[in-house]
């Protein structure tokens, strides 16, 4: 199947803001702030004293002693305050279920066809228990996540307010004894916004973090368009306050850290990336030379559709491949080729 010349997926997944705050007895929202800071900074680069890998600058002494005073944003608990909270929403939409924008009828049947195969034999449910897992392990608190303890509760439309408490002691391939239940739920429900249409899945979930006195909390960083700030934080306003928050973009990253289909004996997951980014490690482990990043295996839809009629998802080869193109059309994007 050749890629047309226009085809876009509307993502399936749509976080909001993630915002800090905490609770006082004259409030239940108080916005966690943002403070900023001149600090003497130290003079520790490896340019400071290399003009290249194995050539020292002709430098007195003390050059290297002076500090690099810059200003950069930071962010603590307030010193009275035991308990912080983080809460984002999250809305879950069956927009993978077709093409929003296809130039090539064919390619529009294909595509098409592929989804409500996958959904007729339940690939839905290995994607949504995936994204469930990341919701309760917390991963979308990033470094906060390592607090002394985090409950978490998770409330919508269709079912009971999920509570786990010591969230983010859970373990991705750990014993989910106690959470078993909470996991069985927002999977289904979950799965239930991706594959239907009509369901309109809206959650709200809430983290409450155990904070030590004054302890720092690493919202998202944003771009400093001033030069004179070294590093900004993001923030959104709340009733004329400015609250600290992750992006949504930063939320959803978290939430899409499922892809450890690219190797048979992956070690870690990766965010859903059409090519496998691995930005910690900075690779890329599925590059078009291995054949198995996203528009390499696109091409293939027909053939996986016809796999999937007669085998379902039984074969692990073919199955590892599938559920990673669903999972990149449910991220959305742009997926047609350049102009030749």
């Amino acid at each position: 199947m050749k890629l047309p010349r226009q085809l876009s997926y509307t993502r399936s997944l749509s976080p909001g803001k993630a915002v800090f705050f905490y609770k006082t007895p004259e409030s239940d929202f108080e916005p966690l702030q943002i403070e900023r800071q001149k600090i003497r900074g130290q003079k520790s680069g490896f340019a400071e004293a290399y003009k290249n890998e194995v050539t020292p600058k002709e430098l007195a002494p003390q050059d290297l002693a002076f500090g690099n005073p810059h200003t950069i944003e930071l962010c603590y608990v307030p010193p009275t305050v035991q308990q912080l909270y983080c809460r984002f929403s999250l809305r879950v939409e069956a927009n993978s279920l077709e093409p929003y924008v296809c130039g090539e009828p064919k390619v529009s049947y294909w595509l098409t066809r592929f989804m409500n195969t996958y959904k007729q034999h339940g690939g839905f449910g290995e994607l949504a228990k995936r994204y469930a897992k990341n919701i309760l392990m917390c991963e979308w608190l990033w470094r906060n996540k390592t607090s002394p303890n985090v409950d978490l509760e998770i409330i919508g439309e269709g079912f009971d307010p999920i509570s786990i408490s010591k969230a983010n002691r859970l373990r991705w391939d750990g014993k989910w004894r106690e959470a078993e239940d909470a996991l069985h739920t927002l999977t289904e429900v979950i799965q239930t916004g991706l594959e239907d249409p009509y369901s309109f899945c809206f959650l709200e979930v809430t983290a409450k973090l155990d904070t030590y006195f004054g302890q720092e909390i690493y919202p998202s960083q944003s771009f400093a368009e001033n030069d004179d700030i070294a590093r900004t934080y993001a923030y959104t306003q709340v009733a004329g306050q400015d609250a600290a928050c992750f992006h949504s973009q930063k939320v959803g990253a978290a939430i899409q850290m499922i892809d450890d289909w690219y190797d048979e004996d992956a070690n870690k997951r990766l965010r859903i990336h059409e090519y496998g980014a691995d930005y910690k490690n900075v690779i890329a482990r599925r590059a078009p030379s291995n054949r198995l990043d996203f528009y390499s295996l696109l091409q293939k839809v027909a053939l996986y559709v016809k796999e999937m009629e007669q085998n379902g998802l039984k074969n692990q080869e073919q199955a590892r491949h599938i559920h990673y193109i669903a999972a990149v059309l449910i991220k959305g994007g742009l997926f047609q080729r350049t102009k030749e």
